[in-house]
């Protein structure tokens, strides 16, 4: 026997309290009633009985389902009689509506039957989650008894007479716990009048929005709790993969593939691709609860090389999301295919270490075929009979920080474990990643339309590395993944940290970003709508549509892997961007730049004089770090030092809402005292314009960073509503948009942009609320040249960005601190191959591909004045 399951009435094996939810059974017009002991009695008597035997048996024996089956008819059949008085027929009547309002209780009883089979019959290791099972389906007979308590009055008055059951109080008492075989089954509820956020909070999982109404996935027991919010069940376009019951969901998928199925399961697949592909090998990183093997697979070169950079993609971390496994598959087979036809795909798999993990949470995923296609935790059971965890707040980074972001509540869908990483699948993910730190992390999901990154478990934080993040990610304008799935609502994803769709705390990518040092991202993938309506995670079983779909993200997936070698040089086509070496976010209330890591610590920051200034230690920053002022006064200019020079900021206009702030065309935008993030106003605007007045840019500046502070309380679930940032180059007769503005901000955040080509020319900026309660406080319009930055460092060491170089593009940190000097690369014969004189804003970078510079050994030597250092260099890329 499981030591679980075992031992007497005084250890091991407690039964839950199971009345503790119930809101009816203790109102003090119910204790002590002749019909509440009727319809409560018996289980209060089986608890007690089951509570002082020992065996798992003896204990199901108690809740003997037949014989409660027989102990409800009679309490039905005497509160028809009570009620009814002495006419027969009024009773019969009663008692037949009665009956029908019983239903899910009846339905509740059946299941505990089945269950109660099941334990009796359950060796090891099934034998705990039976258990929990079992418990569960007790939890669901008094929740049932409880929901039919609270309607009684309302189909059968004590005042005499009774009414046929009305459609709201059928639908209370159907959402209570549903009947029969469906009583378990997780359905998409609308939810209309509430916000996200409020449901989020009390530890609902939501999973969209719609206009007046809020999408979540229910368990009976949320259903139960929704009862008084007039919910109303959405109808996926689906359905015929959630019929009730389903016992054999393989038989009806065309692409979908179960786990376990021993001709088209994921093992099956698994063994032939191996076996048919010498670019594909698997290894096991552990087990799940109930022994399924983590499946991780490895694409190109057999080993691990430090030469290689990591990349890893993990899918299905939630059990329902099956396009988000297929599409790791897809990404599996598409890597593998023989080498020739693709040269940027042969490339990436002959020097990366590339990890597949097709489905994180193999048990979760294996029910969601034979018993619930809604489920999304784990399989392991929790205190209270309650069955899984939440992975993706399972895992060590922030775990349990509030319980907005994860719920403690083992019923909740976002449970967070007992203790961080007390699920055998995250503790495996986590491990695995300390021996295999990637630089690059992708986790599928779906559904929203999102790319997402770190962090997400606070409002308004933002990554050090944003740059990086923006780089492959995109921005709202120009984001890495199109949508071209037929009937989204969206054309392509958004981008943007993850708290802009809701918090999370013990969250996958926030561990690979703080622990292992990825850059580590989430796609949600799909609208969840085409045009036949809502879908969600039920995407249709189609190969054309999942090849879209697959073809959609590919993009980003092949971005992910040109960056893991050299992230913050990498120069993105899909997005257009590449990271700038200094990012300006704010002038005011305080400067903020970001700088690259490497010369961060040698940095400082003046304004009519020098400023105190800190690093954000909350934000990380394995590539670059941001500098953070103490507060400064609206200043005219600004300048950073310690990046072998100076690098000169001007601050052309700045302005919030105060009432010297002049100039500004407002049109549905007003200043709003409610928030400021400085002085006293601030603006604020749902539908309409808030235009700059025109700022001439001086002949010798040719960029300009538009820097501002924001909040917004759009969606993340949707594309609408939006904010939207037009620029005019000539004085506002014409105007081109350069930013979109969208997601849940609730706290004030730093946004902004940068353009070039404006020298001399009349720019203005205007931001146009599209139904986006939207408010904008201290924007300024920052000048500066083109600034390069050079990292230096006082140690007089020459280093290189890496050794070998294997990148087309080698960066040295100048080790002589802001003195001037030169770079010089000898070949080993002594002859002069590349030279550079340091000066400010000047890049160290020796651009090995467009000079077609042999692979071999180079001599780099370092002079300022007196002083100097040398370093032996490798060039040995695959290129040649």
């Amino acid at each position: 026997m499981d030591e679980r399951l075992a031992g007497d009435a005084g250890d091991g094996l407690r039964l839950p309290e199971f009345t503790r939810s119930l809101r009816g059974f203790a109102t003090a017009s119910a204790i002590g009633t002749h019909e509440h002991d009727l319809l409560f009695g018996p289980l209060i008597a089986a608890r007690r009985s089951a509570a002082r035997v020992v065996a798992a048996e003896a204990k199901a024996a108690a809740f003997d389902a037949d014989r409660l089956r027989r102990a409800l008819d009679e309490a039905v059949a005497t509160i028809a009689k009570d009620r009814a008085g002495t006419d027969p027929a009024g009773r019969r009547a009663l008692e037949a509506c009665l009956e029908a309002a019983a239903a899910p209780l009846i339905g509740a009883l059946a299941v505990l039957a089945t269950a109660s089979a099941t334990l009796r019959a359950a060796q090891n290791p099934a034998r705990a989650g039976a258990w929990a099972e079992w418990c569960g389906a007790v939890q669901a007979v008094f929740d049932a008894t409880d929901a039919f308590w609270l309607v009684l009055d309302d189909v059968a008055p004590r005042s005499g007479g009774f009414r046929l059951p009305s459609a709201v109080v059928l639908l209370a008492i159907s959402l209570a716990l549903a009947a029969s075989g469906a009583a378990a089954q997780h359905v998409t509820l609308r939810v209309p009048g509430v916000r996200a956020d409020s449901l989020i909070a009390a530890g609902f999982d939501v999973v969209g929005t719609e206009p007046g109404a809020v999408l979540i996935v229910a368990s009976p027991r949320d259903r139960a709790r929704l009862v008084t919010q007039g919910v109303t069940e959405v109808t996926s376009s689906r359905g015929e993969l959630v019929a009730p019951g389903l016992a054999n969901a393989q038989a009806v998928t065309a692409v979908y593939r179960s786990f376990d199925d021993p001709v088209r399961g994921i093992r099956a697949w698994t063994d032939s691709i191996v076996a048919a592909n010498p670019r594909v090998t698997v290894d096991t990183i552990g087990r799940s609860f109930e022994g399924r093997p983590l499946l991780m697979f490895k694409i190109g070169p057999k080993g691990d090389s430090p030469q290689r950079p990591n990349a890893v993609f993990v899918a299905t971390y939630h059990a329902r999301e099956w396009a988000a496994t297929e599409t790791a598959l897809r990404l599996v087979k598409y890597l593998a295919a023989p080498p020739g036809t693709d040269a940027r795909r042969d490339s990436l798999v002959q020097s990366r270490d590339i990890w597949i993990m097709p489905v994180a949470n193999p048990d979760g995923y294996q029910y969601t075929f034979s018993t619930n296609r809604l489920w999304r935790k784990t399989r392991s059971p929790q205190a209270g009979g309650a069955i899984g965890v939440d992975m993706n707040r399972n895992h060590s980074a922030n775990w349990g920080l509030d319980n907005q972001g994860s719920s403690p509540d083992p019923q909740s869908e976002i449970y967070r474990g007992p203790a961080a990483m007390s699920e055998s699948e995250t503790r495996s993910i986590e491990t695995w990643h300390l021996s295999h730190p990637p630089v690059v992390a992708l986790s599928y999901h779906t559904y929203s339309g999102l790319v997402i990154y770190p962090p997400g478990a606070v409002y308004g934080g933002l990554a050090a590395d944003l740059p990086v993040y923006k780089t492959l990610a995109g921005t709202n304008l120009r984001s890495a993944v199109t949508d071209r799935l037929p009937g989204s609502p969206r054309s392509s994803y958004m981008p943007g940290p993850s708290w802009m769709l809701y918090t999370t705390n013990g969250e996958y990518t926030d561990f690979a970003s703080s622990k292992s040092g990825a850059l580590a991202f989430t796609t949600e993938l799909t609208s969840g709508y085409a045009a036949s309506g809502y879908y969600g995670f039920e995407f249709p079983d189609d190969p054309a549509l999942l090849e879209q779909l697959f073809q959609d993200n590919l993009p980003f997936a092949l971005d992910l892997l040109d960056a893991a070698r050299d992230p913050a040089a990498f120069v993105s086509a899909t997005t257009a961007r590449r990271t700038s070496p200094l990012t300006v976010e704010s002038a005011s209330p305080e400067i903020r730049v970001i700088v690259p890591t490497l010369a961060a610590t040698t940095m400082s920051i003046a304004a009519n004089g020098p400023l105190t200034f800190r690093l954000d230690s909350t934000a990380g920053g394995k590539y670059t770090r941001r500098i953070i002022s103490a507060p400064v006064a609206r200043p005219a200019a600004f300048s950073v030092t310690g990046i072998g020079g100076a690098a000169t900021f001007r601050v052309l206009a700045v302005a919030g809402a105060e009432t010297a702030d002049a100039g500004w065309t407002l049109s549905g935008f007003a200043p709003d005292s409610v928030f400021s993030k400085s002085g006293r106003f601030a603006w604020f605007g749902i539908s309409g314009t808030l235009e700059s007045p025109k700022v001439t840019v001086p002949a010798d500046i040719d960029t300009v960073s538009l820097a501002y502070w924001t909040m917004h309380s759009g969606s993340g679930f949707t594309a609408e509503p939006s904010g939207r940032v037009d620029l005019s180059k000539d004085g506002g007769a014409t105007w081109t948009t350069v930013g979109i503005q969208r997601g849940f901000a609730p706290v004030w955040y730093t946004d902004g942009l940068t353009i070039g080509g404006v020298r001399g020319k009349s720019i203005a900026f205007r931001f146009t609320a599209n139904g986006l309660p939207w408010r904008l406080d201290e924007i300024a319009f920052i000048g500066h040249a083109g600034v390069v930055l050079t990292a230096v460092t006082s140690s007089g060491v020459l280093k290189p960005s890496e050794n070998p170089v294997r990148s087309p593009t080698v960066r040295f940190i100048w080790p002589f601190g802001s003195s001037a000097g030169d770079l010089t690369v000898f070949d080993f014969s002594g002859r002069e191959v590349w030279r550079r004189q340091m000066s400010p804003g000047d890049p160290l970078a020796w651009d090995v591909e467009s000079l077609h510079v042999a692979n071999g050994v180079y001599i780099a030597v370092a002079k300022s004045g007196s002083r100097s250092s040398r370093l032996k260099l490798f060039v040995a890329r695959r290129s040649q």
